[in-house]
């Protein structure tokens, strides 16, 4: 049995559209941006003060200084953090952060192991900045998306 000339046409169209969707779908899969509260006055941060942030240097807004929290829930992230975040290897970012605590005495800015942990920390404190995988994000009016941060 042959279909006419016209459903085939349609149904190649309709498989073209399908894969371009799935594309677009697996590109924002595939997306780290730069997330607050949505409580957060914070509109923008420029990268040099983003990475002045995970470096747990001040950022002030509106008076307030803002709070990194490391994203640990995956070997991958931790990886784009490192790399486009603080341009850093993991043994020069923690000693970096040691001789922070060390000489004055500031914590170490906290970290997350669980997507979960991450979006309750960012909810509670309009302060707080992280980022995240744009696929891990849940349909909230709890988070803000500030950037993207890196792309594949």
């Amino acid at each position: 049995m042959e279909l006419c000339p016209a459903v085939n046409r349609t149904c190649i169209a309709l498989l073209l559209l399908l894969f371009a969707g799935l594309g677009r779908l697996y590109a924002a899969e595939r997306q780290v941006v730069l997330v607050v509260s949505a409580e957060s006055s914070l509109q923008d941060l420029e990268p040099l003060e983003i990475q002045k942030l995970f470096l747990d240097l001040a950022v002030l807004r509106d008076g307030h200084p803002m709070h990194a929290i490391r994203n640990v829930s995956d070997e991958q992230i931790d990886k784009i953090f490192l790399q486009y975040i603080v341009a850093m290897s993991q043994s020069a970012y923690d000693r970096r952060i040691l001789t922070q605590v060390l000489q004055q005495g500031r914590p170490r800015p906290p970290e997350m192991k669980t997507k979960a942990q991450v979006i309750e920390a960012l909810a509670a404190d309009r302060y707080a900045v992280s980022y995240m995988w744009l696929k891990d994000i849940p349909v909230s009016p709890r988070l803000r998306i500030l950037r993207v941060l890196w792309t594949e």
